[in-house]
């Protein structure tokens, strides 16, 4: 039997990220991170459909005069929940003989999946028989669920920041070493610069074309959340898309944990069929914003020609091996005429010449660029180059028409707190570059 704790207690910030770094612990030379994250998200199910029984069950007793029997048995029903989940495909159930625990974890997380729409393709990527095609794999996940059993994940005890930090916790951990396999993470302290400098505000909707597990958007989501109040996200329109169906998967469980439940996430190459459109034409958004696969190769003349909105590359088309300026012009193709577009970029793109700097120079004399920013070196998981951050506003105000502001922020670091060969940014560090992003905006809006 998996070891159970009766009254699993609630869970801190500390204890659930001391609990994932366990669970990576005990996986990190022997399966895929991935598992842990559809574990938590599964315990996580689990526990918010049992407090919304309880809640229910409460209610109908109080209210409605109901036997304890007939409440029990109403407050399960689909009605009365987030997710659609049988009590036999709830995590409690499914754990609870260790002998068929890979078995029974890969028929309740197929039946969810098929019950509940927004999970489909989403816990239904990790393959719970693969990973149990051996007995010290079968015993590593007895492991695994017996540290989940210890804390309730659900109720109101228990946040949607707190699973999302233990989420992104679980990412940021396993960041290095997935980046030498092409996974990207964009450092949380990168896009909180680039979400302060773009602004998005309640009403407006926010793109990220290469979105990975969604770090552009959550954080847009916590800036209107902080900066307007909880309500106001409700007016905050978040879209997205990513071609790894693993790293989609992994997006839409960080934005459930996060509790956004409005955010449209599709799956697919941008550059070769991009997912938003209206009426026959590309979809329009006040603000676009990513950290672009740097120097992607492969997005020649000839294939985009063929892509959906082709239309997008009319400042031209990108060398065989750098995508650069073709995400560029997505990006801008996708901005409003009033909207703003961030992005993170190798910093040689700003210099190469070729056909990548006929595109940019065809892109400065329409004067949609802003600001370009400097960034430290050591920065991102995948390379020790800097980066820069190019803002492009499609509706500069008159008096910085024909004007480029570049910020330096080469030395706006400090050491990573965790991963001693890299840099990070601080509070402080963001708020200085931010400050002087903001000081030509004040002087000319």
């Amino acid at each position: 039997m998996v070891q159970r704790i009766l009254f699993p207690k609630k869970v801190t910030r500390e204890e659930l990220n001391s609990l994932v770094d366990k669970a990576a612990d005990l996986i990190r030379t022997a399966v895929d991170y991935k598992f842990i994250l559809v574990l938590l998200f599964l315990k996580r199910l689990n526990d918010l459909w049992k407090t919304e029984k309880q809640q229910v069950k409460e209610r109908l007793l109080k209210e409605y005069g109901l036997t304890e029997v007939e409440a029990e048995e109403e407050a399960e029903k689909e009605v009365y929940h987030t997710f659609n989940i049988p009590r036999q495909f709830l995590w409690d159930e499914v754990t609870k003989e260790v002998r068929t625990l890979p078995e029974r974890l890969a028929t309740s997380i197929s039946e969810i999946a098929k019950l509940n729409a927004q999970l489909q393709g989403v816990i239904n990527r990790v393959d719970f028989l693969e990973f149990a095609r051996n007995q010290e794999n079968r015993e590593l996940l007895r492991q695994l669920v017996e540290l989940f059993n210890k804390y309730d994940l659900g109720g109101e005890g228990v946040s949607p920041d707190v699973l999302g930090d233990a989420y992104e916790h679980i990412l940021m951990k396993f960041a290095p070493e997935k980046a030498k396999e092409g996974e990207i993470y964009t450092p949380r302290e990168v896009i909180k610069l680039m979400v302060e400098i773009l602004d998005p505000k309640p009403g407006e909707s926010v793109y990220d074309p290469c979105c990975g597990s969604g770090g552009m958007l959550i954080i847009s989501h916590l800036h209107v959340a902080e900066k307007y109040g909880e309500e106001e996200t409700r007016k905050l329109f978040l879209y997205g898309q990513e071609r790894n169906p693993e790293i989609y998967a992994i997006c839409q469980m960080n934005l459930l944990l996060h509790d956004i439940k409005n955010a449209n996430i599709a799956n697919g190459d941008t550059l070769d069929y991009p997912r938003f459109s209206e009426d026959g034409r590309l979809k329009k958004f006040d603000v676009v914003i990513a950290n672009v696969p740097w120097n992607q190769d492969g997005y020649v003349e000839e294939r985009l020609k063929k892509a959906d909105f082709a239309d997008r590359f009319s400042f031209g088309y990108p060398p065989q091996n750098s995508a650069d300026w073709a995400w560029v012009q997505h990006m801008l193709a996708s901005a409003k005429e009033n909207g703003m577009v961030g992005l993170v970029v190798d910093n040689g793109c700003l210099f190469r010449g070729g056909k990548e700097r006929a595109i940019r120079r065809r892109i400065i004399e329409k004067d949609w660029i802003e600001c370009v920013i400097l960034t430290p070196e050591k920065l991102f998981y995948n390379t020790g180059a800097p980066g820069a951050i190019i803002i492009f506003n499609k509706n500069k105000s008159q008096k910085r028409r024909n004007k480029i502001l570049f910020i330096n922020a080469s030395n706006e670091f400090i050491p990573h707190p965790s991963v001693r060969r890299l840099n990070s940014l601080s509070k402080e560090n963001i708020k200085k570059v931010a400050n002087a992003y903001g000081k030509i905006r004040v002087k000319v809006h």
